[in-house]
């Protein structure tokens, strides 16, 4: 009897704590507190006799027009006593809209523009014990003064792409269309055997796609909405093909949203997406309605309802068409700290869904109707400055399968039992040590991490994908330290948690560690030197086995329960010798060690060692070359098999004509085992030329094209001489393509 059977009474995993697991465990949180104290002490003391922090605006006394960037200028750098700096637009939170360089916040108008008037601009400095205070205030008047006329080049300070067009009362509209229209078509392709010609040889055909979007702003209030539409010209490619077959329409409605806002309130109709709760409902997306509501500074109700699977077209517009087909849901959220969002945040969360098994046009298909009822609360904050993040949530469903008449077709089945149960889910992060300067510049940062999760058996819920029946302990250690960074994971995972003899537990250990560290400038970063790579490496440990011999279940031997151990171990280096050279080197092992009796001998291991060059002598031309090698051996069989691929990639731009581009792709490989019973050989060439071209330059009186021409060939060759079998094929053709775009 090996390791893999462990005696016929289970194991259990997680002992109780005795009186000198708690004395350790008191020994180490003290330990623990001691090392956040005196790191906090160390940087006290480094950070005294130091002037106030103060900021300067580059707007003082003037207005700022459309396309002019927001400057905050500091007088010294952020010190860890500072905390972080957090920037509002009035009661808008626009810290992520700024860039720092050097003691300065710059905003740039570019994919995002602040709103035109009279602003209040705050900087607050956010201390690490998570105290706000405010630096400054200032008064941001934001003019328009440039040309708003539907069509403005956004490079000269406009906000194109969108048509903007000024109503009476303040109303402001923004219109952004844009269609694309593929032509392409291959010409008749040779291959050989004959018997391997395509289904459509040759073929032509036009497909395209139209986007549209209509945004009315007036007193806070916005009304947004965007569709999506996509056509096709052969059936086959219709976006419903899959769902109802020749009947699909060939130009259909892939998606659309319309949302109706102001502030934290907002309507959705459309394609939305709902749900933060893990085992319940998180980020469900499907066609439907959703609502934002606040309810006071501090509180928040959204409600969802929507169809039960993800679904496009035109049918079923809404998304609630089909009754017991859909997800209704609802939650309540609390901050409790209006001045510190995120520090302490409470969400309750109810569901109620049901689905029939309906096949939609993605193919996902439920066997049996379901339905489901449930509830749950997750509880999310952070404490000392964000140095203590943690995240915790209980929930409950209901699970039923109701009768199918479809199913059963006049056959007596057994009733399936509604079963409830119930999953819970924690999460803890501590920043031991934070900016703690131990050499040079290199601050270290110590963070450790742990996490559970269980899911009792049977728990299911129609609006969430959850692996019942699994109790799973993780924890994390990681080191940063400048460049150079450390992790360690541990993951111990099981299932059967209810202890039913008959019944295989299968347990799972797995440990892992990645270290990444930049040779070339980690010791001298003011002159990196060019012949040190940047290293990385991991390795990764996972033992799954079974916990003990079933009992009265369908097992007769040992040899039926698992036993087995992967181990995987990659590098890789990275020489960056100019502007140039680049190359790189790659090394993966993998070593699958059989422990079951019996199959002691069912081992596998491969090696994969790559080497790749990239060589830029021109900034229009770029060359890259791929060569890998790869061994496989099953120990059991006595077989060895290699492979020898070599491939090439260059680019050039701009050869013959203006934003034009010549793509040339070579490949080739060969395979095979060591004592030549295989053999395997292929080869693969493909070059492309494009050209994009635009015509006029304003806004619906424009249009952007883009050509293609391809010539691909494609060889392969297989010869078995154990079963005297030769496959030979080869294929060839040329294609080409016309993409428009309009607006």
């Amino acid at each position: 009897m090996t390791n893999a059977v462990r005696g016929n009474k289970m194991r259990t995993d997680y002992p109780k704590l005795n009186g000198r697991n708690y004395q350790l465990l008191f020994f180490w949180g003290a330990l623990l507190i001691m090392a956040a104290l005196y790191s906090q002490w160390v940087t006290v003391l480094a950070q005294t006799d130091v002037p106030n922090l103060t900021v300067t605006p580059n707007f003082m006394g003037r207005d700022l027009t459309f396309g002019e960037p927001v400057e905050l200028k500091l007088n010294r750098s952020l010190m860890a006593r500072d905390g972080r700096l957090a920037i509002f637009l009035g009661d808008t939170d626009v810290t992520a809209l700024f860039s720092a360089t050097d003691n300065k916040l710059t905003y740039v108008p570019q994919a995002a523009f602040l709103p035109e008037g009279d602003h209040k601009l705050i900087v607050y400095s956010v201390a690490d014990s998570g105290d706000w205070k405010s630096l400054a205030d200032f008064q941001l008047n934001l003019r328009s003064k440039v040309d708003t006329s539907p069509g403005t080049n956004s490079s000269n300070g406009s906000i194109d792409p969108a048509a903007i067009i000024e109503g009476a009362g303040g109303t402001k509209v923004e219109f952004t269309p844009n269609v694309a229209i593929n032509l392409k078509g291959q010409n008749q392709t040779l291959t050989f055997p004959r018997e391997a010609v395509p289904e459509r040889n040759p073929f032509g055909e036009v497909d395209g796609q139209a986007n549209i979007q209509l945004k009315v702003s007036r007193g806070g209030w916005s009304l947004e909405n965007k569709f999506d539409f996509v056509g096709v010209g052969f059936q086959r490619n219709a976006l419903r093909f899959g769902e109802l077959q020749n009947d699909a329409p060939k130009i259909d409605l892939s998606s659309y949203l319309v949302e109706l806002s102001k502030g934290r309130f907002s309507v959705k109709l459309g394609h939305v997406s709902f749900g933060s709760n893990r085992h319940l409902i998180s980020g469900f997306s499907s066609r439907g309605l959703t609502i934002t509501v606040p309810a006071g500074a501090q509180n928040e109700l959204s409600f969802v309802a929507a169809n039960g699977t993800s679904i496009v077209g035109y049918d079923n517009f809404v998304g609630l068409s089909r009754r017991k087909h859909n997800v209704m849901g609802m939650s309540l959220a609390r901050e409790f700290f209006k001045e510190h969002p995120g520090r302490l945040r409470f969400e309750v969360t109810a569901l109620r869904g049901s689905l029939l098994p309906l096949t939609n046009f993605n193919q996902r298909e439920v066997n049996d109707a379901e339905k489901s009822l449930g509830a749950g609360f997750q509880l999310n904050g952070n404490l000392f400055g964000q140095r203590l993040r943690y995240s915790a949530g209980y929930n409950t469903s209901r699970f039923r399968n109701p009768r199918d008449p479809n199913v059963e077709q006049g056959t007596e089945l057994t009733p399936i039992v509604p079963v409830t149960r119930d999953g819970r889910h924690a999460e803890i992060s501590f920043d031991f040590i934070d900016g703690l300067r131990l050499w040079q510049d290199r601050k270290l940062k110590l963070t450790g991490t742990f996490r559970h999760e269980e899911i009792e058996p049977l728990f299911r819920s129609v609006a969430a994908s959850t692996q019942a029946d699994r109790r799973q302990n993780q924890f994390e250690v990681s080191a940063e330290l400048g460049d150079l960074r450390i992790t360690f994971g541990n993951l111990r995972d099981n299932d059967n948690l209810a202890e039913i003899v008959s019944i295989l537990r299968s347990i799972m250990r797995r440990s892992n560690v990645i270290v990444a560290v930049p040779l070339n400038s980690f010791f001298t970063p003011s002159k990196p030197n060019k012949w040190l790579p940047r290293l990385s490496f991991t390795y990764d440990f996972v033992h799954q086995y079974g916990a003990a011999f079933p009992n009265g279940g369908e097992f007769t031997s040992a040899s039926q329960i698992p036993d087995q151990e992967n181990r995987t171990q990659s590098a890789n280096a990275q020489w960056v010798f100019n502007d140039k050279l680049t190359v790189g080197y790659r090394y993966n092992r993998v070593f699958q060690d059989n422990k079951q009796p019996g199959r002691e001998r069912a081992d596998f291991q491969s090696a994969v060692n790559g080497l790749s060059v990239g060589y830029n002598p021109f900034t229009s031309l770029t060359f890259g070359i791929e060569l890998s090698h790869e061994r496989q051996t099953a120990l059991e069989q006595q077989r060895t098999d290699r492979s020898i691929r070599l491939g090439t990639q260059t680019t050039w731009q701009t050869p013959f004509l203006k934003n034009s581009t010549v793509s040339l792709n070579v490949s080739t490989s060969i395979a095979g085992d060591t004592r030549r019973l295989n053999e395997n050989r292929n080869a693969e060439f493909d070059v492309q030329w494009s050209y994009r071209f635009a015509i006029g330059q304003k806004k619906f009186k424009k249009a952007e094209a883009q050509f293609f021409i391809r010539y691909a060939n494609r060889y392969g060759h297989t010869f078995d001489r154990l079963t005297v079998l030769r496959n030979f094929n080869k294929t060839q053709g040329f294609n080409a393509g016309i993409t428009f775009n309009v607006f």
